[in-house]
């Protein structure tokens, strides 16, 4: 746990208990744990996502007619075909 020892932690306990009261302890450690919770959840929703995305290799952004080509890269045969009918239009 963070390399935290049980001497470090009843220290760390009896600091807080000091500062905090013991009113306000119990609240202030809930508080820390709903936001571990959430932390963790969040965690676990984004490692899902990240499972869930293919693991396919990239493909030739020329070859996805989406990718826009690079300034000096040539355009492909298809590209200048859609550009000549592009021209055409009104």
């Amino acid at each position: 746990m963070f390399g935290i020892g049980t001497p470090e932690l009843l220290v760390i306990l009896l600091v807080a208990l000091i500062v905090l009261g013991p009113k306000r302890l119990p609240g202030v450690a809930r508080a820390i744990g709903r936001g571990m919770r959430e932390l963790r959840r969040a965690m676990h929703s984004f490692e899902d996502f990240v499972d869930e995305q293919p693991s396919e290799p990239r493909s030739d952004p020329s070859a996805n007619p989406s990718v826009p080509p690079l300034e000096n890269d040539e355009p492909s045969a298809e590209a200048k075909e859609d550009e000549a009918a592009d021209k055409g239009k009104p």
